[in-house]
């Protein structure tokens, strides 16, 4: 099983992998992340990127994946995915020179090499157990900043849950996406819902029944999640 651990900054995405790791030991990460490309490159990053640093973590982020086998316990710190929504925003912003046929140029290279992931968890922000922001060179932590790249990831989100056709995914070779929110030990049972003690999916029908997912949408509205 490959999966990433995707959504805006400061939401708790490392913390999660680290749980996500001692509760299903059989995972592995890679060595670097695109942290590690930021700062070996000295690349202007986050409210501040462009095209060269957009470029330059997309080609690592698919080289990482296609190292990749389908039987391998993978977890990844962001994917593809991250990446476009970035570059979206800094297109839309129009302070960079990311634009849109930068986004044209990327959207297939990120759509395909998504069939190297088999799962995606979506740490979307919510209204309730919010995530304390942390600070670090590499992290932006303007709240508006933030909220906007949520939005966006928001909307990939809605996307993928109501159209098959979502140029974000190839139609038929598309990962899964699970919500995860709330405090560590609510985001783990999250996730247990879906994996088994090994890490593996659930087989397809004992997933979840229809009072849990009743229960679920309750849980949902309770942290502010549309």
């Amino acid at each position: 099983m490959r999966i990433a651990i995707s959504g805006t900054a400061c939401q708790g995405k490392s913390t999660l992998i680290k749980d996500f790791k001692e509760t299903w030991p059989g995972y592995t990460s890679p060595d670097k992340t695109y942290r590690d490309i930021i700062t070996d490159q000295n690349l202007d990053h986050s409210s501040t990127t462009n095209k060269e640093t957009q470029m330059a973590i997309l080609n690592f982020m698919i080289d990482e994946l296609q190292k990749t086998s389908k039987g391998d316990k993978v977890i990844f710190d962001r994917c593809p995915l991250d990446n476009i929504v970035y570059s979206i925003w800094a297109e839309a912003k129009k302070e960079s020179d990311v634009d849109e046929e930068f986004i044209k140029k990327c959207m297939p290279l990120v759509s395909e090499s998504l069939r190297f992931l088999d799962l995606i968890l979506f740490t979307p922000i919510t209204s309730v157990a919010p995530v304390e922001l942390e600070e670090d060179d590499l992290r932006d932590t303007d709240e508006e900043y933030i909220k906007e790249i949520d939005n966006i990831f928001k909307a990939v989100h809605r996307d993928y849950m109501n159209n098959p056709r979502s140029t974000f995914f190839v139609e038929d070779d598309r990962p899964g996406i699970i919500e995860i929110f709330g405090n560590r030990k609510e985001r783990i049972d999250l996730i247990k819902l879906y994996l088994d003690n090994d890490g593996d999916f659930i087989e397809p029908g004992n997933i979840i029944t229809e009072e849990e997912l009743r229960e679920m949408e309750k849980i949902k509205k309770a942290f502010g999640i549309e």
